[in-house]
C-alpha cells in the first residue's frame, strides 16, 4: 500500500496535479492537504515511510471526515484492504460521491488471501485483534474462498453501482503491471 501511494503521488505531481494524503486506522492519523509545490512530494514519501500500524481499523469514520472536510470536487484514491462492515464502508464512499468527488479504490489482498495455499494445519491471527484461530486449511479453502469471491464481488458491484472505480491488486503482482492494467 505505501509502495503504491507512493507511485502515484509521483505520477500524480509528475501530471502538476496538487496531491494530498490522508493516513488512518480508527481514525485520521495524518493529513498533508493537497498541494503542489517543491518539497511537498518528499513530505509525502517521509510520511508514507513513518507510518505506524494502529491496533484497529474504521474505514467508515475517517472516510466520512475526509467527505465532511473536503470543500472542492478531488479525486480520491482509496488504498485498503477494505475489511470493515460492508454496508457502513459503502455509505461512506457514496457520501464521497455524492459530493462530487472521483473514488478509486484500490483493494489491496495478499496472494495468500486470495489464493488461500496453506496445506497443513495452522494458526491463522487476526492482524487487528490478535484473536488466533487453528484450522485445517483442507477442510475450510472451500468455503474461505466462497466467502471472499462473495466479499470481492460485493465490493465490485457496490463501487460499480455507486460510480466508484473499483480494482482489486494482488500483493504477489509487481506494481507496474498492477498500475498498468488499472490504467489501461
Amino acid at each position: 500500500a505505501r509502495t503504491l501511494a507512493s507511485a502515484l503521488a509521483y505520477f500524480m505531481m509528475g501530471q502538476r496535479d496538487a496531491v494530498g494524503l490522508i493516513t488512518f486506522d480508527d481514525k485520521i492519523r495524518e493529513h498533508l492537504p493537497s498541494r503542489y509545490r517543491q518539497g511537498h512530494l518528499m513530505q509525502i514519501l517521509r510520511t508514507l515511510a513513518n507510518i505506524q500500524v494502529g491496533d484497529q481499523t474504521n474505514l467508515t469514520r475517517p472516510v466520512s471526515d475526509l467527505a465532511f472536510s473536503l470543500n472542492r470536487k478531488s479525486l480520491i484514491v482509496l488504498i485498503s484492504d477494505l475489511l470493515d462492515e460492508e454496508e457502513a464502508m459503502i455509505k461512506a464512499l457514496q457520501h464521497l460521491r455524492f459530493k462530487g468527488n472521483d473514488v478509486i479504490v484500490f483493494h489491496v489482498m495478499d496472494n495468500a488471501e486470495l489464493t488461500f495455499p496453506f496445506e497443513q494445519f495452522a494458526e491463522f491471527e487476526d492482524a487487528e485483534s490478535h484473536e488466533t484461530l487453528i484450522a485445517a486449511p483442507r477442510v475450510i479453502r472451500e468455503s474461505y474462498l466462497e466467502e471472499l469471491e462473495k466479499f470481492c464481488s460485493f465490493c465490485r458491484k457496490k463501487c460499480q453501482i455507486n460510480g466508484v472505480d473499483y480494482h482489486l491488486l494482488d500483493t504477489s503482482e509487481s506494481l507496474d503491471v498492477a498500475l498498468s492494467s488499472y490504467l489501461m
